[in-house]
């Protein structure tokens, strides 16, 4: 008789349900990456229009292209505080798909051990059967067809 775990079917749902979570927590953190891509190329552009703006000041340009500088770099601050909050809800997101990720792999290890623990208790019931079937054999052989005597 083979091995056979009653839980193999619900073992692999928690497997698959893991693999799962692990792509959509690939998914998240690829976000995330993004988004701080992002918020570093705002941060480079701010920089560079705080660095023209302060040359234009420097040489002395017209108030219309200081005040257009002016302008972009609150739009950018404006750009860097909603990329921001979206790293926010990024980072709030990675962290929820690693807990929901802890909490599948706890299930599917708690029926592995289960399932170990059942393979352990078979092979020990196999060998001590195999065991019993070795030790008649050879009662049988030695006592069997002589009605007792030792026939060795």
């Amino acid at each position: 008789m083979r091995f056979h775990f009653s839980l193999e079917g619900l073992l692999r749902v928690r497997e698959s349900f893991e693999k799962q979570i692990e792509q959509q927590l690939a998914v998240a953190v690829a976000e995330l990456q993004r988004v701080k891509a992002m918020i570093e190329a705002v941060r480079e552009q701010l920089m560079s229009t705080e660095t023209e703006l302060g040359r234009l000041l420097a040489r002395g340009s017209t108030g219309a292209y200081v005040h257009l500088l002016c302008y972009e770099r609150h739009l950018l601050e404006r750009r860097e505080l909603a990329l921001a909050e979206s790293l926010t809800a990024a980072s709030a997101a990675v962290q929820e798909q690693q807990h929901r990720l802890r909490v599948a792999q706890q299930k599917r290890k708690i029926l592995e051990t289960l399932r170990e623990k059942q393979l352990a208790l078979y092979l020990l019931t196999a060998g001590r059967r195999e065991q019993q079937n070795l030790d008649d054999t050879f009662l049988l052989r030695r006592y069997g067809h002589e009605g007792g005597k030792d026939v060795a």
